[in-house]
């Protein structure tokens, strides 16, 4: 048993028992802590306790994580909990329908445990491939460009204001903060924030750069992200201070 990862908590909302105590089994033998909760109290207990990442189970449908992603994301105390949908397969629009919801990552059924293992194990603060900002994690802020960055948290500042980033996000970030001005693939994007043996869609990656770009907007007043067409993006500091 892995005793470091004893704190960290995973919340499951599912209807399913089964699934849930098959994958309770495995992350406790990894040693995670786990607890299978309702969607009435899902919201307190989140906001109550250090949790490591929430597991909504869709089930035949999208309804009920749609609606419990809604009220986690616009809870300021709850607002950065990674959030997982478990999503039937086949059906793409239900798909991108969470990933614009807000949730983080989606696992498609058959789930398979190594892979959900390895998207836990990612959500450290920073993780190997953040290759940039790994060799920097001892350090409580780092100032790249216009940007600070307190990599444990997760938080990127710019004068006054900030923003907590969610781990997909804050890596896709970390690699384009490796080199700004350079095109960045979506294949370089994936393997920067992704675990290695997870299938991601390109569409994917847009979809959380789309996030990453308005954040940064909001938090600059002005568009950092350049989209290459056909090629990838980059991150651009020109005219900002």
């Amino acid at each position: 048993m892995k005793a470091q990862n004893m704190s960290r908590l995973v919340l499951f909302v599912s209807n399913n028992a089964d699934l849930y105590m098959l994958l309770a089994h495995i992350l406790n033998r990894e040693g995670f802590r786990t607890a299978l909760v309702s969607e009435d109290e899902v919201l307190e207990r989140a906001a109550s306790a250090d949790v490591t990442a929430l597991i909504l189970d869709s089930g035949e449908g999208s309804e009920l994580v749609l609606k419990v992603c809604a009220a986690i994301k616009a809870s300021e105390e709850t607002s950065k909990i990674p959030t997982v949908a478990i999503v039937p397969s086949g059906d793409e629009r239900h798909y991108l329908a969470l990933l614009k919801a807000g949730i983080d990552e989606n696992f498609v059924r058959p789930i398979s445990p190594a892979r959900l293992l390895a998207y836990l194990d990612s959500l450290h603060p920073f993780d190997a491939n953040d290759h940039h900002l790994a060799d920097k994690s001892h350090e409580r802020k780092v100032t790249i460009g216009p940007l600070k960055l307190e990599v444990r948290r997760r938080l990127v500042s710019h004068g006054n204001n900030e923003v907590q980033f969610g781990p997909i996000e804050f890596n896709i970030l970390s690699r384009l903060l490796h080199a700004p001005g350079r095109v960045c693939s979506r294949s370089e994007l994936i393997e920067a924030a992704w675990p290695g043996d997870r299938y991601v869609q390109p569409r994917t990656v847009d979809v959380h750069v789309g996030r990453l770009r308005r954040a940064l907007e909001r938090l600059t007043g002005r568009t950092l992200i350049r989209t290459v067409r056909s090629t990838g993006y980059a991150i651009e500091f020109d005219n900002i201070v």
